[in-house]
């Protein structure tokens, strides 16, 4: 119990920094941008899909991030289901059509 919470904060504190720096990267971008409020529209709107784009790619990576973790543990039967699961939970939509075996709950929620 005691490893999986710290399997568990891990994974918290390796999703935070992966997180904090992306965004970094994307407010030095914006920081950088010649783009100004004053400017024309499709040149902010140029801008926001970029950053838009960036954050989806970071967010996918943690997923990758999760999914991996799963997928190394045994928690889930295969690769496919490992990330399934992983973005399932990490969007918060929990079909819960796949679940964690009762030893791992603590990183996801069941419903019975």
């Amino acid at each position: 119990m005691i490893s999986k919470l710290l399997f568990a904060s891990a994974l918290v504190a390796i999703t935070v920094t992966i997180h904090a720096a992306g965004l970094g990267m994307v407010l030095s971008h914006v920081s950088h941008s010649r783009v100004r409020l004053e400017r024309r529209f499709w040149q902010i709107t140029w801008l926001l899909i970029r950053i838009a784009w960036l954050l989806v790619v970071f967010h996918v990576f943690e997923i990758v991030i999760w999914g991996l973790f799963f997928w190394w543990q045994k928690c889930l039967p295969d690769a496919a289901s490992s990330f399934y699961f992983s973005g399932a939970s990490y969007a918060t939509i929990g079909y819960g059509d796949v679940v964690l075996p009762k030893g791992w709950w603590l990183f996801g929620p069941r419903r019975d």
